[in-house]
């Protein structure tokens, strides 16, 4: 049996409920300790990482800690997985475009610092072209 039964809610008489399955289950509380023990541990654990230094990674440590703690919440608080394949695509669609979207703005500014290097550096690959002399017309 998976982490929950199926218990008997309604009558089917609301659009929302399944006349046959009823809508609710019953998750046992070792498994909401269970996962709040976890969710705090993995808070301890990105305090602990924030001390160390992983250069550009970083942010894709930080967002991969915090991604395992929102699937946990949004898995058991909020019962996704409990939920049909419909209702899953529902929530795992913005996320899928919020990565193109995030994706592709880090892609363009990663080509863009190559291109066009920050202001007031000088590289080899783009010299700055010295300035003509200004001629003044005496008359």
């Amino acid at each position: 049996m998976a982490h929950g039964h199926w218990k008997r809610l309604g009558d089917g008489s609301l659009l929302t409920e399944d006349a046959d399955e009823g809508l609710g289950h019953i998750v046992p509380l070792k498994t909401y300790i269970t996962i709040l023990c976890t969710l705090l541990g993995l808070t301890v654990f990105t305090v602990a990482i924030a001390q160390v230094d992983f250069g550009e990674m970083n942010a894709v440590v930080a967002l991969l800690v915090a991604s395992v703690k929102a699937l946990l919440v949004a898995s058991f608080f909020m019962h996704l997985k409990f939920e049909g394949k419909l209702i899953i695509m529902f929530a795992i669609y913005p996320l899928v475009l919020l990565f193109l979207f995030v994706g592709s703005n880090v892609a363009d500014e990663r080509i863009r610092e190559r291109v066009y290097p920050s202001f007031g550096e000088v590289t080899e690959a783009f010299p700055v072209p010295a300035a003509a002399p200004v001629e003044h017309h005496k008359e």
